[in-house]
């Protein structure tokens, strides 16, 4: 028994030690013009950011930690304002070099990862400048009140978004190979995207990628929009109304229901509500009821219910008050609100996120 126990406590050691070195990573700096100063690193996990900081001694530094899997990190320093570099910490040991002066421009080294996602950010390029573009000028637009020219760039967000998925498609395509494919699969297609769109990147992906962490985060969100797909029935929704009272989703079958996910700290959802308003007005009397989930949290609650009365939303309003940790986020895989569903009288999905003017003319086509 004790040489059992013996064998047990060392082989926990060894196991420990061994999950220790394949979490532990290193960063040693080189700088050619910065010989002196201080240098910071901010480490994204899952448990927040883990912020460290070292002196440059003759233009060399070195940063060292763990990491269960790679994170996203920024270099930066006190002086160098505007300017960083954004990189991916991994498990291993990566070099970065460069003069110094300017961090954005900083090479990385010994780090898989990051080598293809500069490969992605290159093949982007075209995309990231039309982006910079389309938000200067909404930026310009937003600080002269321009109503119509934001209107019409709102318009083009959704154009530019699937050209954007266009050239992720052609990346993971030609990389299924690569950990920084399946990431950007989650990235580009974790909200308003369809089971459809995103199972063929997944089947693509190399199996060890499949099998990966970040493979299994792609597999979790193509399950999960596979159970909320057009035509599928609505998983149910139990929450807590305005009195405290429990009310479901499965109550209102028999009617035309918009289950409608927003926040009263959403500046989109609240632009949204107006429509919403008039389409209620407009059909409530015709079979249609609206189902709305706030993710709001607990210190939100007199704010949720504020803007419910500000806004006139005189539907059924629900929410556990967890914010974003909101339960249909994992059921519905809700990333980005304002976002909706439209159901049928039978509690099927029929359509989704029908913004604008969209979801009075569905509701027009369903009741006329």
């Amino acid at each position: 028994m004790k040489k059992g126990f013996l064998s047990l406590l060392a082989f926990t050691i060894v196991a420990a030690h061994a999950q220790k070195a394949d979490s532990a990573y290193s960063i040693f700096g080189k700088f050619e013009k910065v010989k002196k100063g201080k240098v910071y690193l901010t480490v994204y996990g899952e448990n927040g950011a883990v912020k460290d900081s070292v002196n440059i001694k003759n233009g060399f530094f070195t940063f060292t930690g763990q990491v269960q899997k790679p994170s996203t990190a920024f270099l930066t320093m006190k002086d160098h304002k505007d300017d960083n570099l954004r990189f991916f910490v991994e498990p291993v040991k990566m070099t970065i070099s460069g003069k110094g002066d300017k961090l954005k421009e900083l090479t990385i080294s010994g780090s898989p990862l990051n080598t293809d996602d500069k490969k992605l950010s290159l093949f982007l390029k075209p995309v990231k400048d039309e982006e910079d573009k389309y938000y200067a000028a909404y930026d310009i637009a937003y600080k002269d009140k321009n109503q119509p020219v934001m209107d019409s760039l709102d318009a083009l967000e959704s154009i530019m978004t699937e050209r954007k998925r266009s050239f992720i498609k052609q990346f993971v395509l030609a990389n299924p190979s690569a950990i920084r494919s399946a990431m950007a699969i989650s990235e580009n297609y974790g909200y308003y995207a369809e089971a459809e769109e995103v199972e063929p990147l997944y089947m693509a992906l190399d199996a060890a990628i499949q099998a990966s962490e970040k493979g299994q985060e792609v597999k979790k969100m193509l399950d999960v929009y596979r159970t909320v797909a057009i035509g599928q029935v609505a998983p149910d929704i139990t929450q807590l109304d305005t009195t405290g009272s429990p009310l479901s989703l499965s109550s209102l079958k028999g009617k035309y229901v918009l289950v409608d996910f927003w926040a009263s700290w959403c500046g989109p959802c609240r632009k949204e509500n107006p429509n919403i308003v008039k389409a209620y007005q407009a059909y409530q009397a015709k079979g249609f009821e609206i189902f709305g989930v706030s993710y709001d949290n607990e210190k939100g609650a007199a704010k949720w219910k504020k803007a419910i009365v500000d806004d006139g939303l005189i539907w059924k309003q629900v929410s556990d008050l967890q914010g974003w940790k909101n339960a249909t986020s994992e059921q519905y895989y809700i990333k980005a609100i304002p976002s909706n569903l439209l159901l049928d009288k039978d509690g099927r999905i029929i359509a989704k996120n029908l913004f604008g003017n969209k979801l009075i003319s569905k509701l027009d086509e369903l009741m006329h």
